[in-house]
């Protein structure tokens, strides 16, 4: 359960903690670097495409019809397209503008390596959505895919084959964090527990994973298969009778929706020309859709300083609750992610250990068990007044979720003294000492 005390070295202690999935590790032998070499090329606009090489600390806005290399990190924004470089494969990254499709993807990234005989393209998926069809005039098209360990093998069988592939990744609710000594193993160490869904859309595909092929097809067929990283593959695809509306190009967008793709392609066109005052422009704009965009923007490019102190200033709950989603979204890319933030936020961002673990802590989320004991609310609401802003606007968050009577509580992450105490009084109202909130029971 929550707790108060630092003196433990951890300020988000559970009783009952639902155990982080550690991550398998494998030997890494000794190998020269790989060669960057043009794997595939851009067909979208200047500024639909990030490219950050190895030896890089920024990306940069890879041109109309620019080239995409081998071992650079590809940030895209959604509908971005490319072409494989023989020409049999087209790829596209998808949005999620409505929020309707099964994982909840912010953007895409993916690292492309040279494909062996017989592949047309290869990649490694970081997270996202990314559409691959098969354009060769006759014949199947190969994709292989690797992520957490995986490798898939995906043959889009027939011209105008096509199928999507989504991961997503999130900390187990409850997880403990523990800063990495020089001596350990990195590869040991806890991680999120990730997600993946894969649909055919249109035609035949035949998909190998660990030496079993399976064959699927569009619906109304066998069009659907899901894996995560603590239960494996499901061992048959799942049958749909049509298409889901977030993969449906029929599908309409709600208003909201067509807003946030209005911001993304005034986004692209400004970053295009210039890219850093594009950001900063968004990150200062009074219209949501652009600062939705933009604090996207912020974790997909790794600009985690700018990310945290924006969690700690926005305005509005609607705000906040993106802002923080943005964070853990950030956070649950896969192993090390909590490391390197416990690094930032010690290093340049001034915190301790206790108030960076606290913090990562409060990310990771809370585990049912937790919500179920009283203590958990009296720290929550004594972080409402805890020295970093963005800390208190973690636990607000918390607590509006798990009291949502309480969203009408006055709320300001900068606020003085006086009104922290005022927000504190009104949720001991709410939550009294040693109580659960109305409507939860005690474990």
């Amino acid at each position: 359960m929550l707790s108060r005390s630092a003196s433990a070295g951890v300020s988000l202690a559970l009783l009952f903690a639902a155990p982080a999935i550690a991550q398998p590790a494998t030997a890494q032998p000794a190998t020269a670097q790989p060669v960057r070499t043009v794997a595939a090329t851009s067909t979208s606009p200047a500024g639909s495409i990030a490219n950050r090489p190895p030896a890089a600390t920024v990306f940069s806005v890879v041109p109309d019809e620019g080239d995409l290399y081998t071992t650079d990190t590809l940030v895209c924004l959604p509908g971005s397209s490319f072409v494989s470089r023989n020409g049999a494969l087209v790829g596209k990254t998808l949005a999620d503008f409505d929020r309707r499709s099964p994982l909840p993807v912010l953007e895409t990234a993916f690292t492309l390596h040279r494909p062996a005989s017989g592949v047309d393209l290869d990649l490694t998926l970081s997270r996202g959505l990314i559409e691959l069809t098969n354009r060769r005039g006759d014949g199947a098209a190969t994709v292989q895919v690797r992520f957490w360990e995986q490798k898939w093998t995906i043959v889009l069988e027939n011209p105008g084959s096509r199928a999507v592939l989504g991961l997503w990744g999130r900390w187990p609710a409850g997880s403990r964090f523990r800063p990495l000594e020089a001596k350990e193993d990195p590869a040991r160490a806890p991680g999120p527990a990730a997600a993946v869904v894969f649909l055919v859309v249109a035609g035949n595909v035949s998909l190998d994973v660990g030496g079993t092929t399976l064959g699927m097809k569009a619906p109304p067929g066998p069009a659907e298969l899901r894996w995560d990283s603590v239960g494996g593959i499901r061992p048959r695809p799942q049958r749909l009778d049509k298409l889901p509306e977030w993969v449906d190009p029929a599908a309409e967008l709600s208003p909201e929706g067509k807003k946030l793709a209005a911001a993304v392609e005034k986004f692209r066109a400004a970053r295009a020309t210039a890219p850093a005052l594009a950001l900063d422009n968004f990150l200062s704009s009074t219209d949501p859709a652009e600062s939705r965009v933009a604090l996207v923007a912020l974790g997909a490019f790794d600009d985690l300083e700018r990310l945290v102190r924006s969690v700690a200033s926005v305005k509005t709950t609607e705000e906040r609750d993106f802002a923080i989603t943005v964070l853990r979204h950030w956070l649950g890319r896969g192993p090390g992610q909590d490391q390197r933030l416990y690094d930032n936020l010690t290093g340049r961002l001034g915190f301790t250990d206790v108030q960076a673990r606290t913090l990562i802590e409060l990310l990771y989320g809370i585990s049912t068990e937790d919500a179920a004991v009283p203590e958990t609310y009296e720290v929550l609401i004594d972080y409402l007044g805890h020295e970093k802003p963005v800390v208190r606007s973690v636990a607000a968050w918390h607590l509006v979720r798990l009291v949502p009577q309480g969203r009408e509580i006055a709320f300001k992450p900068d606020a003085s003294e006086e009104e922290v105490a005022k927000t504190q009084a009104a949720w001991k109202k709410l939550v009294p000492t040693g109580r659960l909130p109305p409507g939860v029971r005690k474990e």
